[in-house]
C-alpha cells in the first residue's frame, strides 16, 4: 500500500531533520509482536511522545512492507460515529493485486455502507442491512471476516481511550476471535485516569503492553545533533548547553522538541532576512568577564566553550517563546477543561512550582471538594501531569502557552493571591525566589526586591554564590531607589567573587559607582570587589590593579581593616601586570595594618592572598603564610577563602616546581569544596591538576581532559586559557598534531588575563620549539619576544622557566647571542634570592646552552647533567628528558655513534611518557649523524602495501594537511614528507592528494 505518514501534528519523534532517534527497546519488542502471529501490541505513553512515529518506523520496514497497512484514530467528539475509527482505516485499503481479489463472504457487503470507499469492492448489502440496529449487528462479523480475507494485515487505531463503545465492542470481538493472519495495534494515553484498553477481557490473545516515554537528555543531544547538521546549523558554540536547554523547555517530548528548533530557526532566518542583528547570546555578553579568585575568589557565567555567534542556535531557542505549533497543541488540550479545570490550569501557570493541591485550589479560588475533580481533569487532558505527589505542567513551555492565555488584570491577581497563599500555606522554607517573581506580577516592587535580596542572602549563607550572584544582579538592576542599589551593590561585587559572573555584573556595579554617589567607605569597598570581578574581564590585570588601587585612599581614611584587604588584593603579581617590586610594598603595607583586622573573614581573605603572593613571588615565607590557613573557618564565607588560598597554593607551588606540596595543596582544597559551592573554585582546581598532571608526567587522557574542562568553564578565561594550554602542549607533544597545538598555544595566550606566570611563558616556549626544529629560529624568537618583555617590564623572573631555555637557544640560533647571555644574567640576578626550583633548573639548563654555544662542551655536558638531575628531583620526567635530550646532542657532536645510546634512553623515556613528537624529533637527530636503528629481525618490506609511517603521512594528508605541517608533526623535512606523498600516490595508484581518502586510508 502506499505509505503515508499518520503522525499527528506534535506528536512523533521528528519526522523532519533529526530522523528517529531512540525507542530501541520499544522497536525490538512491536517487531517481535508483529511477528509472532496474531497478538495485540498495546502502546501507552503520554500525548506528544512519538508513538506514531514509532509506528511509521517499523511499519515502513522491509519485512512488513508487502502487508496490509490499515490505521484509523478516535477523535475527541462531543458525539463521535460508531465504528468511526475503524471505518477511517477501512477506508485506506489499497488497490493493488491480490487485495479483495478473492470472493469474500456475503456478510462483508454491509460495510459498504459504512465505508463508501469500498463499495464496488465488495458483495451486496444482505437483506435488512439499512435498518441501523442490523447493521450494528452485522458489523462486528463483517469487519472481522474482511480483515480474515487481507492476509498479513495490521490494523492500528490510536488513541483507543476516545473510542466510542460501538468500536470498543468491536475490538474486543477480535480479540476472541483473532483472524490468524491479523495483528491490532491500538495506542492509549498513559494519563492517570485515563480508560486502560482490555482490562479485565478474557482473550486467547498474545498481548504485549509496551510504554514510551519523553526522551532522555542523551536522546535529546542524538535528535539536535542530527538536526543541526541536516539544516546545516554549524555555529553552535556549546552543544552541551543547548541540549540542555531544550531539555528543560520541552521536557523530552520529541514533537516539541522539533518544533522548538523549526521556530528557533525561523527567528534566525526572519532576523538575517531583516538585515536586523541578532541580539547577542547571553553567554557571549557574559564571556566578557567573569572574576579569578587568585585574590579573592573567581567568578564566571554559566557553562559554555566561548561566546557564540551573534545568530547563535542558542540564543535563538532562549528567544523563541512558546512555538506556534505547540501553542495550538496546547489550546487544543487546554480547551478540553471544564470552569474548574481552567481556574487550577492557570493557578499552577502562576505559580510555577509544584503545590500541594489544596494550595493550588486556594489560588485557583475553586472549593475544596471540587478541586480534586478539577486536578484530575487537567491530568486527564494532558495539561498537567502527575508524576510525584503533586501536580505539575509537562515542560515549561506548556507552563508558558498557559500563562499567555491568563488576561493581565487577572495574572496580577492571582500573583498577589498565590503570594498570600505561599507566605501562609508553603511547605518547607519560605520560596523567597518564587514571592520575589510573584510580587513583581502583582506589580508589589517593594515587597519583590525585600524577598530577591532576602533569597540573594540565603544562598550566600548557604555557600550558593552563584545563585546569589544572579539574584543580587537582579535586585540591583530592578530597585527604583539609590540608597537600596548600593547597598545591594556591596553585597553583590562582595558575593561575586566566588561565583561565575559575567559582563552583566560588572554593568551593574560600574552603575552604582557612576551614578548613585556611595558614601567613601562603601565606595573603596565596592572597588575592591569590582577589582577581584574585574581580574577575568577584557582588561585584565591592569584594569583589575588600577581599580583597587583607586579603592586603598578611600579605605585608609574610613576603613583600616578593609584597606588591608585591598593591599592583600593588590599584592598579587601578574606577568601582565606591576612590576614585582610593587607588589612588594603592598605586602610590607599589609603588615603594618595586620594587626587592625579583626573581622574573621577579612583575615581570611587578607591571610589567603598573602600566602598566595609571597608564594608566586618565590618568598620563602610563603610556607609559614600558607600555615596559617590551617585554622577553622567560622562560617562558609571563612571557609570558601582558605579553600581559594589552598588552590591558589597549588597553582603558584607547581610554578616554582614543587610538585608535592602542591598536590598536598589540592587535597586541602578539595575538603574544602566539599562544604561549599564555587563553580569557580572548582574550575581553578581542575585547571591546577591538569598542569600538574603535566609537569608529572601523567599524560595518559590528559588531552581529553583539557578539551573538556576548556569546554566546561569557556566563559572564564583564565581558566580556559590554563585547560588550553595543556591541551596544546599534549597536542603537540602527545598527539603530535601541530597546527591544532599551535592554534590552542596562540589562542590560550591571546585569552589569559591575569596570568601569573605559567600560560605566556609555556605557550611561547611550545611555539617557539615547534619554529626552531622546523629550523626557524628567527620566527621562534618573535614566538618569545612580547613574553620576554614583560619579564623584563615586570622583573617576575621566577615565572621564566619555562620559556628561558627556549628563548637562550631562539636567540643564539638567529645569532643574538649577546642577547641571550643578558637573558641569562637577568634570569640569574631575578630568581638569585628566591625560592623557585624549577627556574634555578631551568637557569641550569641556559648556561648549559650558553657554554655549548661557547663551544666548551664539557661545562655544557656537566651543566646539563646537573639540571636533568635537578629536575628529576623535582619529579618532572619530561623536563628531566628534554635535559637529557640536550646533553646526547652535546655528546653526538662530540664522539658520533658512540653517544647513540644515550639518545636512546631518552627515546625510551619519551615512549613511557606518550611524547610521541619528541620520539620523532630523536630519531631525526640520530638520522642527521647518520645513525640508523632498525628491528632485531632487519628492516621489513612492504611491496604494495603502505609502511607504517606512510599510513601515517596519508592520514595527514587525508585531513587536508599541507606537506610543511605534515613534516612539522612528524618531524621531517619537506622534502621526505614529498618523497612519501609521491610513494602513497604511486602504491594506491591515484592521481592527486584528494584520491588518498577515495581509496580507503582517510583511518590509521
Amino acid at each position: 500500500m502506499d505509505r503515508r505518514s499518520f503522525g499527528k501534528e506534535g506528536d512523533g519523534t521528528a519526522t523532519a531533520g533529526g530522523g528517529f532517534v531512540g525507542r530501541g527497546e520499544q522497536t525490538r519488542r512491536l517487531r517481535r509482536a508483529l511477528r509472532d502471529g496474531p497478538a495485540l501490541a498495546v502502546m501507552r505513553a503520554d500525548a506528544g511522545t512519538g508513538v506514531s512515529r514509532l509506528l511509521d518506523e517499523v511499519l515502513g520496514e522491509a519485512e512488513f512492507a508487502e502487508w496490509t497497512h490499515l490505521r484509523g484514530t478516535c477523535r475527541a467528539d462531543a458525539a463521535p460515529s460508531p465504528l468511526a475509527p475503524v471505518c477511517e482505516a477501512l477506508a485506506t485499503l489499497p488497490y493493488r493485486p491480490g487485495v479483495l481479489e478473492q470472493p469474500l463472504p456475503p456478510v462483508t457487503g454491509v460495510l459498504a455502507l459504512l465505508v463508501p470507499e469500498l463499495a464496488d469492492r465488495l458483495p451486496e448489502p444482505p437483506a435488512g442491512a439499512a435498518d441501523p440496529d442490523v447493521r450494528c449487528g452485522l458489523s462486528p462479523r463483517a469487519v472481522a471476516a474482511l480483515l480474515a480475507a487481507l492476509g498479513d494485515t495490521v490494523l492500528v487505531v490510536e488513541d483507543v481511550h476516545r473510542a466510542d463503545p460501538g468500536t470498543l465492542a468491536l475490538l474486543h470481538r477480535l480479540l476472541d476471535a483473532m483472524p490468524p493472519r491479523l495483528r491490532l495495534v491500538v495506542t492509549e494515553d498513559a494519563a492517570p485516569g485515563q480508560p486502560v484498553f482490555g482490562v479485565g477481557l478474557p482473550t486467547r490473545t498474545r498481548v504485549e503492553e509496551i510504554g514510551v516515554q519523553p526522551w532522555t537528555c542523551e536522546e535529546t543531544e542524538e535528535f539536535v545533533r542530527r538536526w543541526l547538521h541536516t539544516h546545516r546549523l554549524h555555529r553552535v558554540a556549546e552543544l552541551h548547553d543547548l541540549v540542555v536547554l531544550v531539555q528543560q523547555l520541552t521536557g523530552g517530548f520529541p514533537g516539541a522538541v522539533e518544533a522548538l528548533l523549526h521556530a528557533a530557526e525561523e527567528g534566525l532566518a526572519a532576523r538575517q532576512e531583516s538585515g536586523a542583528r541578532a541580539p547577542v547570546d547571553i553567554r557571549a555578553a557574559r564571556s566578557a568577564g567573569a572574576a579569578t579568585a587568585r585574590d579573592g575568589g573567581g567568578t564566571g557565567t554559566t557553562r559554555g566553550g566561548g561566546p557564540a555567534a551573534a545568530d547563535s542556535m542558542l540564543a535563538a531557542v532562549r528567544e523563541a517563546g512558546v512555538p506556534p505549533r505547540l501553542r495550538r497543541d496546547f489550546a487544543l488540550r487546554h480547551g478540553r477543561l471544564d470552569e474548574d479545570a481552567l481556574r487550577v490550569a492557570d493557578a499552577a501557570a502562576v505559580l510555577d512550582r509544584a503545590v500541594p493541591p489544596p494550595l493550588l485550589a486556594e489560588v485557583a479560588d475553586v472549593a475544596p471538594e471540587r478541586a480534586e475533580a478539577a486536578v484530575d481533569a487537567c491530568v486527564r487532558h494532558a495539561v498537567l501531569r502527575a508524576d510525584g505527589p503533586h501536580p505539575a505542567f509537562r515542560s515549561p513551555l506548556d507552563r508558558r502557552a498557559a500563562l499567555e492565555r491568563i488576561p493581565g488584570p487577572r495574572l496580577a491577581r492571582l500573583s498577589l493571591r498565590a503570594a498570600r497563599a505561599l507566605h501562609r500555606g508553603g511547605e518547607g522554607p519560605l520560596p523567597l525566589t518564587d514571592l520575589a517573581r510573584l510580587y513583581g506580577a502583582a506589580g508589589r516592587v517593594r515587597e519583590s526586591l525585600r524577598c530577591l535580596v532576602a533569597a540573594a542572602d540565603r544562598a550566600a549563607a548557604a555557600g550558593d554564590y552563584a545563585t546569589a550572584t544572579s539574584l543580587y544582579t537582579r535586585a540591583v538592576t530592578e530597585d527604583p531607589r539609590a540608597e537600596g542599589r548600593v547597598r545591594t551593590a556591596a553585597k553583590l561585587a562582595r558575593t561575586a567573587q566566588l561565583a561565575r559572573a559575567g559582563a552583566e555584573v560588572v554593568a551593574a556595579v560600574r552603575r552604582v559607582l557612576d551614578e548613585d554617589a556611595p558614601p567613601p567607605r562603601l565606595r573603596g569597598d565596592i572597588r575592591l570587589q569590582l577589582s577581584v570581578v574585574l581580574r577575568n574581564q577584557s582588561g585584565g590585570a591592569l584594569d583589575s590593579l588600577n581599580e583597587v588601587a583607586r579603592a586603598i585612599p578611600d579605605l585608609e581614611a574610613s576603613d583600616p581593616q578593609t584597606a588591608a584587604r585591598a593591599m592583600a588584593v593588590a599584592a598579587i603579581p601578574s606577568i601582565k601586570g606591576w612590576p614585582v617590586d610593587r607588589h612588594l610594598h603592598w605586602l610590607d603595607r599589609i603588615e603594618a595594618l595586620t594587626g587592625h583586622v579583626t573581622d574573621p573573614v577579612a583575615r581570611a581573605a587578607i591571610a589567603a592572598n598573602r600566602a598566595t603572593a609571597l608564594m608566586l613571588l618565590g618568598d620563602d615565607r610563603a610556607w609559614a603564610a600558607a600555615e596559617s590557613l590551617r585554622g577553622p573557618a567560622g562560617d562558609a564565607m571563612e571557609a570558601a577563602h582558605h579553600t581559594r588560598g589552598w588552590t591558589n597554593l597549588a597553582h603558584a607551588a607547581t610554578a616554582l616546581g614543587y610538585d608535592t606540596r602542591a598536590r598536598a595543596f589540592l587535597r586541602r582544597a578539595a575538603d574544602g569544596l566539599a562544604d561549599t559551592s564555587s563553580p569557580y573554585l572548582e574550575g581553578l582546581t581542575q585547571t591546577a591538576e591538569l598542569v600538574l598532571a603535566w609537569h608529572e608526567g601523567s599524560w595518559q587522557g590528559l588531552h581529553a581532559t583539557a578539551d573538556h574542562t576548556a569546554r566546561l568553564y569557556g566563559e572564564i578565561p583564565d581558566l580556559t586559557a590554563e585547560a588550553m594550554l595543556v591541551r596544546g602542549l599534549t597536542a603537540l607533544h602527545v598527539l603530535g598534531d601541530v597546527p591544532r597545538a599551535r592554534r590552542d598555544l596562540v589562542e590560550a595566550a591571546r585569552i589569559t588575563r591575569y596570568d601569573t606566570g605559567v600560560i605566556l611563558t609555556a605557550s611561547a616556549a611550545a611555539t617557539a620549539r615547534v619554529h626552531l626544529e622546523a629550523g626557524r629560529p628567527g620566527q621562534a624568537c618573535e614566538a618569545v619576544e612580547e613574553t620576554l618583555h614583560r619579564l623584563e617590564r615586570t622583573g617576575g623572573w621566577v615565572w621564566a622557566g619555562e620559556v628561558a631555555p627556549t628563548a637562550v637557544e631562539a636567540l643564539h640560533g638567529s645569532g643574538q647571542t649577546a642577547r641571550a647571555q643578558r637573558l641569562v644574567a637577568d634570569f640569574a640576578e631575578g630568581v638569585e634570592h628566591r625560592d623557585a626550583p624549577a627556574a634555578r633548573a631551568a637557569l641550569t639548563v641556559c648556561r648549559a646552552l650558553l657554554a655549548e654555544a661557547d663551544d666548551r662542551p664539557e661545562a655544557a655536558i656537566g651543566l646539563l647533567t646537573e639540571a636533568e638531575t635537578r629536575w628529576r628531583e623535582l619529579g618532572r620526567p619530561f623536563d628531566a628528558a628534554r635535559a637529557a635530550e640536550t646533553r646526547g646532542r652535546c655528546l653526538l657532536d662530540r664522539r658520533g655513534e658512540a653517544a647513540a645510546d644515550v639518545i636512546q634512553d631518552v627515546v625510551e623515556a619519551y615512549r613511557e611518557l606518550g611524547a610521541r613528537w619528541d620520539v620523532a624529533r630523536c630519531q631525526r637527530l640520530l638520522r642527521r649523524h647518520d645513525i640508523v636503528t632498525t628491528h632485531r629481525r632487519g628492516r621489513l618490506g612492504y611491496g604494495d602495501q603502505l609502511s607504517p609511517r606512510e599510513r601515517e603521512v596519508a592520514h595527514l594528508v587525508v585531513q587536508g594537511r599541507a606537506n610543511r605541517d605534515i613534516a612539522e608533526s612528524l618531524v621531517l623535512s619537506t622534502r621526505t614528507v614529498e618523497h612519501h606523498v609521491a610513494r602513497i600516490m604511486r602504491k594506491l595508484n591515484v592521481a592527486s592528494r584528494n584520491d588518498i581518502a577515495l581509496a580507503g586510508h582517510g583511518d590509521t
